[in-house]
């Protein structure tokens, strides 16, 4: 028989009380918690200014600018081509003011690289802007006139990206999106819509390079839509 003594009811309790599990929880942080602007707007829309040049615009929400946009054209060896004057001319497809139109003059000879005749436009945002969503519409081709092609580049993630059905092409400069039909205007099939991502990283800026690889037979202008911009920043 023992004589190792009873442990006492403290003792006992005492001990208990060390034995119980510890359970960590770990709550689900928003995955931009840890950025600067952990607060954010809804998707607000930018309008677009009546007041404009074939070179500049200004997109707004709620009245205050958000985005500056600069245009311009280059011609290397052969092309000739221009901006039209009516390049970033506003318009409304779905609200007023809601979409800006590029315009190109086309050039009548193109070098060996179609590329090399281009209208480049840039968007500068005066403030970080997250998950930045808008459609380039009227994507197409006539022929003997133009063939549009389109590409973005300088923002710091890739967009998600829907193509109309008649739409082909990565939207980068080795396979910039481009139309499988004919002519349209605003078709949805001819329609790309890009949603970036609303994460950590923000846009300051983005370009936009839109080109034709078709000489025209005669004097032509080829056009595509910026149309529905929308964007979040920090409340």
């Amino acid at each position: 028989m023992s004589d190792r003594p009873s442990p006492s009811r403290r003792s006992v309790v005492r001990s208990a009380a060390w034995s119980v599990p510890v359970v960590a929880v770990a709550a689900t942080a928003p995955a931009f918690a840890a950025s600067p602007c952990a607060n954010r707007t809804a998707l607000l829309p930018v309008s677009w200014s009546s007041s404009f040049t074939a070179t500049r615009q200004t997109g707004s929400i709620a009245g205050t600018p958000v985005v500056n946009v600069t245009a311009g054209y280059t011609s290397t060896l052969l092309g000739p081509g221009s901006l039209n004057a009516q390049n970033l001319t506003p318009g409304s497809v779905a609200s007023t003011r809601d979409s800006i139109s590029l315009v190109n003059n086309s050039p009548t000879s193109l070098s060996l690289n179609a590329e090399g005749n281009y209208q480049t436009v840039t968007f500068a945002f005066t403030r970080d802007v997250y998950g930045l969503t808008f459609s380039i519409d009227d994507i197409d081709r006539v022929t003997g006139s133009y063939y549009d092609h389109v590409f973005l580049a300088g923002a710091p993630e890739t967009p998600a990206v829907t193509l109309g059905s008649a739409v082909t092409g990565g939207g980068t400069s080795t396979n910039p999106w481009r139309t499988t039909g004919a002519s349209g205007d605003n078709a949805a099939n001819q329609t790309v819509t890009v949603t970036y991502p609303n994460g950590l990283v923000p846009i300051t800026s983005l370009t936009l390079r839109f080109y034709s690889t078709l000489a025209p037979l005669a004097s032509a202008q080829h056009v595509v839509r910026i149309r529905q911009m929308q964007l979040r920043t920090c409340a």
